[in-house]
């Protein structure tokens, strides 16, 4: 208790004692089965301690509940902090196992560009020209990486690729 508390309990309790001195005559109490005639003083202190102590028994209800929501909320802190933990290691190890997937991906991608004759790379490269992209059910131009200009296939006459077959490649790749 802080010392205002202190100061403004024995200032209402001077409060009550002033009060009983000045009413000392005996009175009358009812009870449910009986009367009994008493001095104002003892009646007057007698509510007094009686109100302290329900007061008194209210705060130690009050300091157990609040004691007991916060033993609670503490357990939960630690469940979350270990569930956190948890998450973190799960979250690591998915980065660890993307790195190596995207590391991977990277050198099956090196292997396929010097393997395949029709690997278009980048999507985003702009540096690949309309005419060395593969159009979707026409024939592929033969390409020779000697630097040697594309080539029409033998087979068959290949009609030039429209705007409209680039656009319908570009979604099927995305």
């Amino acid at each position: 208790m802080n010392q205002f508390g202190v100061i403004l309990a024995l200032l209402f309790s001077m409060i009550i004692a002033l009060f009983a001195i000045a009413n000392n005559e005996p009175i009358v109490v009812n009870y449910l089965y009986g009367r009994t005639e008493v001095s104002a003083v003892i009646v007057i202190i007698g509510s007094a301690i009686l109100g302290a102590l329900v007061v008194f028994l209210l705060s130690i209800f009050r300091q157990v509940r609040t004691g007991l929501m916060m033993r609670g909320l503490r357990q939960e802190i630690n469940n979350l902090q270990e569930k956190i933990q948890e998450i973190e290691v799960e979250r690591d190890s998915l980065l660890v196992q993307i790195g190596q997937l995207q590391k991977t991906g990277e050198e099956a991608g090196e292997e396929t560009s010097k393997d395949d004759p029709f690997d278009v790379g980048d999507v985003d490269d702009v540096s690949s020209s309309p005419e060395e992209l593969p159009v979707e059910g026409k024939p592929y131009m033969e390409t020779s990486y000697e630097n040697e200009p594309l080539t029409e296939s033998k087979s068959e006459k290949i009609d030039e690729p429209t705007a409209e077959d680039h656009e319908k490649k570009e979604d099927d790749i995305s």
